[in-house]
């Protein structure tokens, strides 16, 4: 198959900053315990809104009431030691020969600030989408769909690259060829869903 269309998801896959996100809501959630790769592991993918819940359920009154603006105030603190583009990340990004977009379920705020604290902006002209824009988060397939409408292009000349099983969820949803990034070989790939390990196997199949 020939792609027109190559949609990244930006945490956990171009870039290595969910371990950041994890440990600043361990620094601002009183009722979250674990260690940041714990917390990685269990929420990976996951809409912020629902791992508050989600924390609040299991631990009621630990999640602060301003937790919001304590979480993206301490994720920014920590952002410039702790996020690092992914192995192979701009290497690849350079060799691709198709349109490539970003399509994240942070804010395009985020997004700009992890491409640009990893020396990435250069690769990406625009095409940055987020969950906020359309306000459907993954596995809601409509961002991935709306990335797409976008390029023009139809479901089947798309390429989904994710870390999360909720990122895999939205492509099979939205009806697009996806790929599951396991950096770390931790083998959480959804059954029968193809995963790499390296960023660059990527130019082998476009």
């Amino acid at each position: 198959m020939t792609y027109k269309l190559i949609i990244f998801d930006m945490d956990g896959t171009l870039v290595q900053s969910e371990d950041c996100a994890s440990q600043a809501m361990l620094d601002v959630i009183p009722g979250l315990t674990g260690t940041a790769q714990e917390v990685t592991a269990k929420y990976r993918g996951m809409r912020l809104a629902d791992i508050f819940a989600d924390i609040e359920a299991v631990s009621p009154g630990g999640v602060p009431d301003n937790c919001l603006e304590l979480y993206r105030d301490r994720e920014e603190t920590l952002s410039g030691s702790m996020i690092v583009a992914s192995p192979e990340a701009d290497q690849m990004l350079s060799l691709l020969s198709v349109a490539k977009c970003i399509a994240s379920n942070a804010p395009v705020e985020k997004t700009l600030r992890s491409l640009k604290l990893c020396d990435l902006s250069h690769h990406f002209n625009g095409g940055i989408f987020s969950a906020y824009q359309v306000q459907a988060w993954k596995p809601d397939p409509t961002l991935f769909e709306y990335a797409a409408e976008q390029y023009g292009v139809s479901a089947e000349e798309c390429l989904v690259v994710e870390d999360s099983v909720v990122g895999i969820q939205a492509a099979q949803a939205a009806g697009m060829a996806h790929v599951y990034y396991d950096l770390h070989g931790n083998g959480h790939a959804p059954e029968g869903v193809k995963s790499i390990s390296a960023l660059g196997e990527l130019l082998t199949m476009v």
